[in-house]
């Protein structure tokens, strides 16, 4: 009790001094994957009306000379490997005094190119592997995405490079796989490993067969209250993923840190439009602007406020929950503006 006492104080806190820390960058809405459940719904070809490279640049100066000193740009997209500026951005980041990191799929790693990407300054990299060859293949949409994928993890395992993890979708394809993708992750030097629902956002929004169901679900947070700490011994460390919130007592079992959605009160995304939001997965409600035409630093120090106050969050499933004071509604992405409610609670139904 006391300790979600001074949990929910550090939150308030960190709300109100609302330093940026992360700011994720979708350069590109081009991707080599289909996945099933990709939600920006990317493609091959990138067809938005999207950022320069020379925007890209300019963000990055601007940003740097007035955030705060543990700011960590994170490049994603789409596939940020099929853009042909990464090394330049890289570049760009680290010579503004600041860490940058990658979220991949893997498919387009190799030795040259990690290569190229650790000279450019690279300190954080993440790729996905979702269970064996059948299920990862079937939710990435290509024969020849398993394969890549892991030996990009083998990659990553050995490469000098200060952060390091895997990201697996859970869904029912590979849900009782979880055994093997540990044993995969540590044979390949993985040092942590984060394990996410696919939530009904773009195109697993009309796909319930990529979602686990209440039940399921549950079963997940079980299995990593009961593997975290055998991992842990073996030198994986597994983190259940944030987008949920459940009572301290439980919380502190599955993840290294207690659930708080920090979109809009420490993260901000720049889209590959321009657009300006919390986290990356936020629908039209919370765009906040954009950078073609907005001051960034002038967005984040007096938009954002429906990030930071969410107390309109109190409908719905919400309404009446003895749990609200605590949670705050949960993670943003996962609420339905339609219904004025969260999309899904571990807790009610």
């Amino acid at each position: 009790m006391f300790r979600q006492f001074f949990w929910d104080q550090y939150k308030k806190l960190e709300t109100s001094e609302h330093r940026l820390l992360y700011l994720f960058l979708e350069v590109t809405r081009a991707c080599n994957l289909a996945c099933l459940h990709c939600g920006s719904d990317c493609g091959a070809r990138d067809r938005a009306s999207r950022l320069t490279p020379e925007n890209w640049f300019a963000l990055v100066d601007a940003v740097s000379a007035r955030s705060d000193p543990e700011l960590m740009f994170v490049v994603t997209g789409g596939e940020p490997l099929v853009w042909p500026h990464l090394d330049e951005l890289g570049r760009r980041i680290r010579s503004r005094g600041r860490r940058w990191g990658l979220v991949t799929n893997g498919f387009a790693l190799d030795a040259a190119r990690l290569d190229r990407l650790v000279a450019a300054g690279l300190t954080s990299i993440t790729v996905s592997l979702d269970g064996d060859e059948a299920a990862h293949n079937n939710l990435r949409g290509h024969p020849g995405a398993y394969e890549r994928a892991l030996a990009a993890v083998r990659l990553v395992g050995a490469a000098p490079i200060e952060l390091r993890d895997v990201v697996t979708c859970v869904y029912p394809g590979n849900r009782d796989q979880l055994e093997l993708i540990a044993e995969t992750l540590i044979a390949s030097g993985i040092p942590a490993w984060r394990l996410f629902r696919i939530f009904p956002l773009g195109r697993a929004k009309d796909n319930p067969d990529l979602r686990l169901n209440r039940e399921r679900s549950m079963e997940l947070v079980e299995w990593v209250k009961t593997n975290r700490p055998v991992y842990a011994k073996r030198g994986l460390a597994v983190d259940f993923s944030c987008e949920g919130w459940f009572p301290y007592s439980l919380d502190r079992k599955i993840r290294r840190e207690p659930f708080f959605c920090r979109a809009g009160i420490n993260i901000a995304t720049v889209r590959c439009d321009g657009v300006v939001t919390g986290c990356a997965n936020n629908g039209p409600d919370f765009f906040e602007g954009n950078v073609r035409s907005d001051d960034f630093a002038a967005l984040w120090d007096e938009g954002f406020r429906r990030f930071r106050d969410r107390s309109w969050m109190r409908s719905g499933l919400c309404a009446d929950c003895r749990h609200f004071r605590h949670c705050r509604g949960g993670a943003v992405h996962l609420w339905d503006a339609e219904a004025h409610s969260p999309a899904f609670c571990y807790l009610r139904d």
